[in-house]
């Protein structure tokens, strides 16, 4: 793997990786890929959906591996991203005699009252939260993937954080009464 450093005056030195050889391509996915599904699941994408989008950042991915700077993580996270959220492409649809597709099968270990407040959330709270909290991303990394400021991703943070608190509450205070 080579790695270059460019500094200018006044600014941080950006790391920019290349590296052509497909196993370590396919070592770092094989680590991103299972958030990548989740994120791309939580911005509202159902199971094939969310498959293909994978797939599809994962081929752009290898083809604009030289653009990639800094680590590979938050840079996948961010092409899933954007294409989850593109407008759905209308399909041809199936014959009618052709099966149904299988049920979802996503388990999820998060508490079903959260994963219910957090589907009401706005997609952008939704996905900021996500990165944040369960893929344990920096706001900085946040920011990158959502193609916003550092601040625009905390505010995003914290209109999400209260929206799920408000949810939460008033959904402890129906079961109570």
């Amino acid at each position: 793997m080579i790695a270059q450093a460019a500094s200018d005056a006044g600014q941080t030195p950006t790391v920019t990786l290349f590296s052509d050889d497909p196993r370590e391509f396919e070592a770092a996915f094989r680590q991103v890929s299972r958030s990548a599904f989740l994120l791309a699941r939580h911005l509202g994408r159902s199971p094939d959906e969310a498959m293909d989008i994978v797939q599809e950042a994962a081929l752009r991915g290898w083809r604009y591996r030289s653009t990639r700077s800094g680590e590979f993580r938050p840079w996948f996270l961010a092409i899933v991203y954007r294409l989850s959220r593109r407008r759905v492409p209308e399909w041809i649809p199936l014959p009618a005699g052709w099966d149904a597709a299988a049920p979802n099968s996503l388990r999820s270990e998060i508490d079903p009252e959260l994963v219910a407040a957090m589907r009401r959330l706005p997609s952008r709270q939704r996905a900021a939260l996500w990165l944040r909290y369960c893929d344990d991303l920096a706001i900085a990394d946040v920011a990158r993937i959502m193609g916003c400021s550092e601040n625009a991703a905390k505010q995003l943070l914290l209109r999400g954080r209260d929206g799920l608190r408000a949810r939460l509450s008033s959904s402890s205070q129906e079961v109570s009464s």
